[in-house]
């Protein structure tokens, strides 16, 4: 069988990633490209440049206009990017003959992509996502085929984020990271009367209600941290340095039915660190309570108070479940997997090999 000539659509990249096979100094996000080498083009990988008439459109209409354009040059097109993905699928539920169009998409409740979907959804070809609960509420609310929703695990560069890459450190503190529906006055909360010292690694937070997202700047809630609690932004090698000197890693969040926070998880599982993590709706595919981490309910300070001061005070407990964390990440979250699994669900989709009711496929 002749390789497939395939388009693959990124938005928001800037220049290539450096190349860093050992992961020592960079995450590897250079593999998930390498994965589609077989054919793409790099003015559509990009991004495409304003014509004179088009020069109002946004960037990303424009380059699902420009995949549109040229789409007899391909066998199929594949997308990541959640706005270039709704165009695309808009154009294409036009035209008689369309390419097939495989999506990579999470969030289907979020109305952007809800109202979207349930218009012109029927265009995609399949869609590949990471999050059970979210692939549950397309197949229940918008009425998509769970033949068409193929289900892989999320990912962390496992080489990047991992203990060895980081002079070994006293554990003399904890520390929290991220934005998304992050819920840090809970936190605070948590933290007042303790003696546990924390850096949270931010300088906002981002809210979504209602399907708008709002991006408050963390003066909007630095004065409720008390003694012992920084607040700073952090780039990839000093965060990693501050996953590395942290006991545990807190994830306060709000209540949300996606996998908000799965980042930070999964990148502080990686380091060996166990997770404290509020147990919403949506975050329900990588921690093991009681045995990676640990879930508390969303909002409760008291709750969270005491499993941040049980799980200091026992520290060869936190050892031990870091290492399992470690471990399950290189079971079933590395970056090389995902890059795998997105492959063969790509393959099935395109060959006609539908996802089983639980979104697995062979």
């Amino acid at each position: 069988m002749p390789q497939r000539r395939l388009a693959v659509v990124f938005q928001g990249r800037s220049q290539p990633p450096p190349r860093d096979p050992t992961g020592e100094n960079f995450p590897r996000n250079y593999l998930f490209e390498d994965l589609f080498a077989r054919k793409y083009d790099e003015s559509i990988l990009d991004s495409v440049p304003p014509r004179p008439v088009d020069r109002a459109l946004p960037s990303w209409f424009r380059l699902a206009q420009e995949v549109e354009r040229r789409s007899g040059e391909y066998d199929a097109v594949v997308t990541w990017s959640e706005r270039a993905t709704l165009a695309l699928m808009a154009l294409q539920y036009f035209k008689a003959a369309r390419r097939p169009h495989v999506a990579m998409l999470y969030w289907f409740s979020r109305p952007s992509v809800r109202v979207p979907m349930r218009l012109f959804g029927s265009s995609i070809t399949a869609i590949v996502t990471w999050s059970s609960v979210q692939r549950q509420y397309a197949i229940d609310e918008l009425g998509i085929s769970p033949d068409k929703l193929y289900l892989v695990k999320h990912f962390v560069d496992q080489l990047f984020w991992h203990p060895r890459s980081v002079a070994p450190a006293e554990t003399d503190m904890i520390c929290s990271a991220g934005a998304e529906m992050r819920d840090y006055p809970t936190l605070f909360e948590a933290l007042r009367g303790t003696s546990l010292r924390c850096h949270v690694a931010t300088d906002h937070v981002r809210v979504d209600k209602f399907g708008f997202a709002r991006r408050l700047p963390a003066e909007t809630f630095s004065h409720l941290a008390g003694d012992g609690v920084t607040i700073g932004k952090r780039a990839r090698s000093e965060l990693r340095d501050l996953y590395a000197r942290s006991r545990f890693v807190v994830v306060p969040l709000q209540s949300s039915d996606t996998d908000n926070g799965v980042n930070v998880i999964l990148e502080s599982m990686a380091m060996g660190k166990p997770v404290i993590c509020s147990r919403t709706r949506g975050q329900v595919d990588v921690v093991q309570d009681g045995v990676t981490g640990i879930f508390v309910p969303v909002g409760d300070a008291s709750a969270l108070r005491d499993a941040m001061v049980s799980l200091w005070n026992q520290p060869e407990r936190a050892a031990a479940m870091g290492m399992a964390a470690r471990a399950y990440v290189e079971k079933h979250h590395s970056l090389d997997g995902f890059c795998n699994r997105v492959r063969d669900a790509l393959d099935a989709a395109l060959d006609g090999r539908p996802a089983a009711a639980d979104g697995s496929f062979a």
